[in-house]
């Protein structure tokens, strides 16, 4: 059977790869065909872990990888090396208690934490910020002038990666307000890899 992964590069202010965001694909079709979050991230590790090599689709660098809440409060990233991904936590995820000691925990353990879609305006991701070494944010989506302040006010100790960034325009505005990382449409839009799954040793790996 044929499974799908499909990667989008997230580059350095030297415009070295630093990492790519996998994402879920069920066919072919270059977008989220799922309902559940769980289910989909699920199967994207068992895809690009169990299925593909790993190290080929990142090249060496960071996987940067969506956990919704239920995935985080049953610590699935333990599960997977701290050397190659980054734990990236989406603005949907409800910011309680259990989330921010299972990040703590991560960080603890040596995982990159990412705050994914950043909503400047919601006060519940604040306690996040004292555990997150990386925030995401929709560039074109949000207040310039507030993306300047954040950054600001957080720079000494978190980098910032300027998300969707889909002109050269864009581009040099994120350059110039202190962005670390970029992604987006102007550098590549996410690419399909496919593999083909041998459903037995899949089991035997497990």
């Amino acid at each position: 059977m044929d499974v799908y992964v499909a990667r989008q590069p997230i580059f350095d202010r030297n415009m070295n790869v630093f990492g790519y965001e996998l994402l879920y694909r069920g066919s072919i079709n270059n977008f989220f065909e799922g309902t559940d979050d769980n289910k989909a991230t699920a199967e994207l590790i068992n895809n690009a872990f169990l299925t593909m090599n790993i190290d080929e689709l990142i090249d060496e660098t960071k996987a940067f990888i969506n956990f919704p809440q239920k995935l985080l409060i049953e610590e699935i990233p333990l599960l997977l090396s701290s050397d190659s991904v980054v734990v990236e936590v989406l603005e949907n995820v409800e910011i309680n208690e259990n989330v921010i000691e299972a990040c703590k925990k991560l960080r603890e353990k040596g995982y990159i934490i990412t705050l994914g879609d950043f909503v400047i305006s919601k006060e519940s991701f604040l306690p996040l910020m004292e555990i997150a070494h990386i925030v995401k944010i929709e560039f074109s989506a949000v207040n310039y002038i507030k993306q300047r302040q954040l950054i600001k006010q957080y720079q000494n100790r978190i980098k910032f990666l300027a998300d969707k960034v889909e002109t050269r325009e864009e581009y040099q505005l994120a350059m110039d307000m202190g962005y670390d990382y970029f992604q987006g449409y102007f550098f590549s839009k996410p690419v399909i890899i496919k593999g083909k799954e041998i459903e037995s040793l899949n089991i035997n790996l497990i």
